[in-house]
């Protein structure tokens, strides 16, 4: 997913620009360096949240897949027949929904 919100160069500048004034300290001090950091970092914030939900949505996906290939618990629904009583004829039987999981 291509998001147009952002420069991707900006992105991989800013992130150039931090791995090296981290190797070297002096350089976090060069007014070059921090005019490149602080005007390329709104660009590389947005980057990393796109690469963050996008592995976000693959994990999702895996989640879903091995969901589909398991035996989930499957469940009963039992509707009981109404009791007489004013509410229920109104409403209905009380209803009841059971997990036929058993344990080993």
């Amino acid at each position: 997913m291509k998001n147009s919100n952002y420069n991707i160069w900006f992105a991989l500048s800013y992130e150039f620009t931090n791995l090296i004034s981290q190797q070297y300290p002096k350089l976090q001090q060069n007014k070059f360096v921090k005019l490149i950091l602080n005007y390329c970092k709104p660009d590389w914030v947005l980057w990393k949240v796109e690469l963050a939900l996008n592995d976000v949505d693959k994990q999702i996906d895996s989640i879903k897949k091995d969901w589909e290939k398991s035996d989930l618990p499957k469940y009963t629904f039992i509707e009981h027949e109404p009791d007489g009583s004013k509410a229920q004829e109104l409403l209905g039987g009380a209803m009841e929904i059971k997990s036929t999981f058993t344990r080993n």
